[in-house]
C-alpha cells in the first residue's frame, strides 16, 4: 500500500491508522483513567465505527459532526470517520446551541454524533433537521452512551458492525476534516484539510522534531482532543507511544498522573502552564523526573511565566506557533533556544516563538503587501503550499481576501530579529494608534505580565477625542497577591515607552473567553466606561 502516492493516485482511507495498528498492535495506545486500549483495540473499534457509519447510509465526502467529551469514543469517531471516507467536523463542547447550529448549517452536516452529556442538544438538533428547517442537510442524529427513540443508537450499531476496515479509496483532494476557527470577531469559519494537506501536516510535524518519539513515550492530553491536544494524538499513535487522556485540566490531578503514568511529554496552553507552575511553587507534591518535553503555545506566553516554568521544569520547554488555518508547527522555539537575559525578552530568543520550520516559508508584509525590512513589524504571511495551503470551506470571498499572490495572510503581526527568530506582537485588529504612534497589544500585555502580582492581562484600544485611541488593560491578579492601577503603571513605566502605557486599567477576576479559550476583547470594553483615565 503506497501511502505517499503521487497526487494523481488514490489512497486507502485511514490507511495510516491500519499501518500503525499493524506495527504496534498489542502495545498500549490510549489510557483513560484505569481503562487501557491497545493499538489493535483502537483499530478494531474504529473499523466497527466506520462500518456502522457506512451502514447508516452516509456516503463518502459527507460531513459527520461530532460532539463528544474526551473519551475512547471520541477517538473512534475521528478514526472511524476517516476510514468511512467522511469529512469529520468537531463541535466544541463549550459552545452554545446557537453556535452549534451555525456550524452544522455551514458545514452542511449530514449526521451528528452526540455524547450523553449533550443529550438535550441532540433533541434540539433533531428538531432542526430536514428540508425547510435550520439544518436542511442533516438526516441523522446519532447517540453514544444514551438511547432515545428518535435517535440512532451508535453503541448498538457499532457492536453489530464488522470489525474489518472498509478499505475505501480517496483522492488527495478528498477533505478529511473541517476545523472551525474560534470566531473572536465574527462567526466561525471552516478550514478544510484535504488528504494531501493532512499528509503535509504530518511531514512538517515529524521533520520539525528534535526529540525522540517512540514506544517508551507517554503523552498527556489535558485539553480537548478536538483542539490543540489532538495535534499530538495521531503522531503518538503512529510511533507506538501511549496517549494518556484526561477529561479536564486540574493541576493536582495532572501532577499525580505525570508521576503515576511516567509521562514523558505534555502539551499546555499558557493558562494551564501558569496554574501548574503556581501549584508546584506552592508545594504541591510532584515527581517530574520522567518528563522530557513540555510543548506549549496556542496563545502568547509571557516571558516572565516562561522563566518561572524553566525554573520549575528545567530546559525541556518547546514552543510552537500555529493556527486553525495552518496547524502548528509553523515555527518552533526549541528547548536549547530558551535563552536571553532581557527583562521582557524583546530582543532575545526566549521572547520569540522560534524560527520557521523546514517546510514553511514566512514573509512579513506591510499594508500594501510589500515585504518589510528585518526588525520591522509586518503581517505574517505564509507561502500557500504544504501546510500553508489554506482552504476555507464555502467562503470564496474570504478565501480571495486571505490568499493573495500565493501567500496566506494570517492577520498576525510580527517581526524577525537579526537571528531570524519570529516575535509575535499581536493581531492586526489589536494594533492601537495613539497620538500617531503604533502600539502593539502583546508588548503592553508582556510588560504587565512581568509584574509578580499579575497572572494575565488583555490590552485593547479605546476611542479618545484627543489621542484617537488610548491604551486600556484588563488585569487578572494571582491568587493571594495585590496590586492597584498606580503600581501597575509604575511597573510599565520602567519597561515600555510612555505612550504605550495603559491610560485605563481594570482589575478583573477573569478574562472573558470564547469556546476555544481565546480572550474576547470586545467584551471588555464596557469595563472602562467609568474607569478614570490616567494622565498622559
Amino acid at each position: 500500500m503506497n501511502l505517499a502516492a503521487p497526487a494523481s493516485d488514490a489512497v486507502v482511507a485511514g490507511g495510516l491508522i491500519h499501518w500503525a495498528a499493524a506495527q504496534h498492535g498489542p502495545r498500549p495506545s490510549l489510557v483513560l483513567g484505569e481503562r487501557c486500549f491497545t493499538h489493535a483495540d483502537i483499530e478494531t473499534r474504529s473499523n466497527r465505527m466506520a462500518q456502522a457509519l457506512i451502514a447508516s447510509g452516509l456516503q463518502p465526502g459527507e460531513r459527520l459532526a461530532v460532539l463528544l467529551e474526551n473519551s475512547v469514543e471520541s477517538v473512534d469517531s475521528v478514526f472511524g470517520a476517516e476510514k468511512a471516507a467522511l469529512t469529520y467536523v468537531a463541535l466544541n463542547a463549550r459552545h452554545t446551541l446557537a453556535e452549534h447550529l451555525d456550524i452544522l448549517a455551514d458545514a452542511q452536516a449530514s449526521a451528528v454524533l452526540v455524547g450523553p452529556q449533550f443529550a438535550a442538544l441532540a433533541d434540539a438538533f433533531a428538531q432542526q433537521r430536514g428540508p425547510g428547517r435550520r439544518l436542511p442537510a442533516l438526516r441523522q442524529v446519532m447517540a453514544h452512551g444514551f438511547r432515545e427513540e428518535h435517535l440512532i443508537d451508535m453503541d448498538t450499531a457499532c457492536a453489530a458492525a464488522e470489525a474489518i476496515a472498509p478499505q475505501l479509496k480517496v483522492t488527495p483532494d478528498h477533505i478529511v476534516r473541517i476545523a472551525y476557527t474560534s470566531g473572536t470577531t465574527g462567526k466561525p469559519k471552516g478550514v478544510a484539510y484535504t488528504v494531501e494537506r493532512w499528509l503535509a501536516r504530518l511531514h512538517n510535524h515529524f521533520l520539525a522534531m528534535e526529540h525522540g518519539l517512540g514506544v517508551d513515550d507517554a503523552m498527556l492530553h489535558v485539553g480537548p482532543l478536538t483542539h490543540a491536544a489532538g495535534v499530538y494524538l495521531f503522531p503518538c499513535f503512529l510511533r507506538g507511544a501511549r496517549n494518556i487522556v484526561q477529561d479536564r485540566f486540574d493541576p493536582q490531578s495532572v501532577l499525580a498522573t505525570i508521576a503515576h503514568r511516567r509521562v514523558t511529554q505534555l502539551m499546555l496552553v499558557p493558562t494551564m502552564m501558569s496554574r501548574l507552575v503556581d501549584a508546584i511553587e506552592n508545594g504541591a507534591p510532584c515527581d517530574l523526573s520522567s518528563l522530557r518535553r513540555i510543548h506549549y503555545g496556542t496563545a502568547p506566553t509571557p516571558v516572565a511565566l516562561i522563566r518561572r516554568a524553566l525554573a520549575v521544569f528545567g530546559p525541556i520547554l518547546r514552543q510552537q506557533y500555529g493556527m486553525t488555518e495552518a496547524v502548528q508547527p509553523l515555527t518552533v522555539l526549541y528547548p536549547h533556544e530558551h535563552v536571553g537575559d532581557g527583562t521582557d525578552g524583546r530582543d532575545d530568543p526566549i521572547g520569540s516563538c522560534g524560527r520557521p520550520t523546514c517546510d514553511v516559508r514566512i514573509v512579513l508584509r506591510d499594508a500594501q503587501g510589500t515585504p518589510v525590512a528585518q526588525g520591522q513589524v509586518g503581517e505574517i504571511t505564509i507561502a500557500h503550499q504544504g501546510i500553508g495551503k489554506v482552504l476555507l470551506w464555502r467562503r470564496p470571498e474570504a478565501m480571495a481576501d486571505a490568499v493573495r499572490d500565493g501567500w496566506f495572510h494570517t492577520g498576525d503581526l510580527g517581526r524577525f530579529d537579526v537571528h531570524g527568530y519570529l516575535h509575535i506582537v499581536g493581531r492586526n485588529k489589536d494594533m492601537i494608534i495613539t497620538g500617531g504612534f503604533n502600539v502593539y497589544a502583546r508588548e503592553v500585555e508582556d510588560a504587565l505580565a512581568s509584574h509578580p502580582a499579575v497572572m494575565e492581562a488583555a490590552v485593547l484600544g479605546l476611542p479618545d477625542p484627543e489621542w484617537g485611541e488610548v491604551v486600556a488593560a484588563a488585569v487578572v491578579l494571582c491568587d493571594g497577591h495585590d496590586a492597584d492601577a498606580h503600581s501597575l503603571l509604575e511597573h510599565c513605566q520602567a519597561r515600555i515607552a510612555g505612550y504605550k502605557k495603559p491610560r485605563r486599567i481594570a482589575i478583573v477576576p477573569a478574562l472573558p473567553r470564547n469556546g476555544a479559550g481565546k480572550v474576547v476583547k470586545d467584551l471588555l470594553r464596557g469595563l472602562f466606561d467609568s474607569t478614570p483615565r490616567e494622565p498622559a
